[in-house]
This record gives structure tokens, sequence and C-alpha cells, in this order.
């Protein structure tokens, strides 16, 4: 049902109303109904108000890093920027839905839901040669993961820090995704990127009660769970003009992202 609702939503967004169709484009992306967001790099600050939620941009540095902080949508409501300014210290703010997907222990998947309620894709524009990374950054506020670890078994939390607090994902969007070619560029689905966050948690895996080297588990959680808060996107960029994000309701597996973990 939450499907059905997502599509309902999302089309109303859209100017041809048209049912999704899930065969590719030629540009990496799907067809069909989709709401699309730019995320533009510029030079100077912007001092204007941006909480105008009926536009479809998001500013940013574009040398240097930007926060856009992520809110979840409330029933009824779908995707919308809420502030549009990533450039003035407070950061921008962006609103989506739940993803519907379930935290898991990487390898150990078991019954959780892997497959998202909907996928991101993202593509360079703009001038050719510049890049950005993404990184899905949150507070952990159990280290637990809603019981996927038991407690007294965890020892700590190896992931990095981000630069505007909480955990940094160990997995991000990178240069190989987001380098501005010459020519045509194309979209890259970078679902698991940004609608999860793995952890790399040191872990007691033989009972033994002793933390040994190279014990450890990957945890993935879907942004808006209930283990973290505080969930943004931290936007490295390096000269970056355009970044092109479009959000398709069709389902990607998450799961596979694992195999790519390091």
């Amino acid at each position: 049902m939450k499907k059905f609702l997502f599509v309902a939503v999302i089309a109303s967004l859209v100017l041809a109303i048209t049912p999704a169709v899930f065969a590719g484009t030629g540009n990496g992306a799907p067809s069909g109904a989709h709401y699309n967001l730019n995320i533009i790099g510029v030079k100077n600050p912007k001092t204007t108000d941006m909480t105008d939620s009926s536009g479809h941009v998001i500013f940013v540095a574009l040398e240097g890093k930007s926060q856009i902080k992520l809110q979840e949508a409330p029933e009824g409501e779908s995707f919308a920027v809420l502030d549009a300014n990533g450039t003035d210290g407070n950061g921008a703010l962006f609103q989506l839905p739940d993803p519907g997907l379930d935290p898991y222990i990487v390898g150990e998947k078991g019954s959780a839901d892997t497959v998202s309620d909907y996928s991101v894709f993202v593509r360079p524009l703009g001038k050719p040669g510049g890049w950005a990374t993404i990184t899905t950054c949150a507070d952990l506020v159990d280290s637990t993961f809603g019981g996927l670890l038991p407690g007294k078994t965890i020892d700590d939390i190896l992931n990095s820090d981000c630069s505007f607090g909480g955990f940094a994902s160990v997995e991000q969007v990178g240069q190989d995704i987001t380098l501005r070619p010459k020519g045509k560029s194309t979209f890259s689905n970078v679902t698991a990127e940004l609608l999860t966050i793995v952890f790399k948690v040191s872990y007691d895996l033989d009972g033994d009660g002793i933390i040994e080297e190279g014990e450890y588990k990957y945890v993935r959680v879907p942004i808006f769970d209930d283990s973290i808060e505080n969930e943004y996107w931290e936007y490295d960029n390096h000269g970056l003009k355009l970044l092109q994000v479009r959000f398709y309701p069709v389902g990607t597996d998450v799961s596979e992202a694992d195999l790519l973990l390091p």
C-alpha cells in the first residue's frame, strides 16, 4: 500500500503524468514519473531566505563541504526542498519519504526488507572536470541497532566522524560517479549510499570475551531508523557545478551494494 501511495504522490509533482515504465532510457535511469532535484555549486554564499518549498534546487559551495539535512516526510507528503541554502552555515533541508528498509547485519540479512520503496539516481552536469563526494551521516543513539547486536559484545564504532557531527557511513558517492566527463553523462544508482548508513562495529565474534583486531561486523541502517537521528548528506564539492538527482518509484535491493564494502 505504501508503494502505491508513493507513486500517487510523486506523480502529482511532475508535469507529465504517465505510468512509470521501468525500462531504461539510454541515460542510465529508468523512464517514467520521478522527482527531480538539482544540487548547484556556487562560488559565493547565498544571503536571501530560501525556505520556500516550491523549488527543486539546493545550493552548495562550489568548493568545500556543505550540509544537506534530511527530514522524514509526514504522512501524505513526499519530496520537498524546505531550505535551499546550503551555503549559509545552517545547512539546506530536504524532505523525503521513509525508504521502507530494515536494518540488518551485512552477510546476515535474514528476513530483513532490503528492497527500497524508491530509488535514487544521480548524474553530473555543467562544466566538465568538477566532481563531489556525498556521504550520509547521522548520530547513533542505539549501538545495538534495535537488538541486532547484543550490547555486551560491542567494543567500538569504527566509522569516521562527519564534519557537521555524527558518524560517516563507510560507503559514499564518490568521484567515480560524480566526475563530470566531456560529452554525455549518465545516471548511476546511488540508493544504498544516500538512503542508508553502513556502520563498522568492533565486535566479539567468537564469544571469548576478548575483542581482537579484525573482529568487526558491518550493519546497514536506513535513514530515519530508530537507532539513528539527525541524518544529513555531507556534500564535499570539488568544482562540480550541477548534480542532477532523481527519485523514482522503483525498488533497489540495497544489499547488492554490500559486495563493494571495504
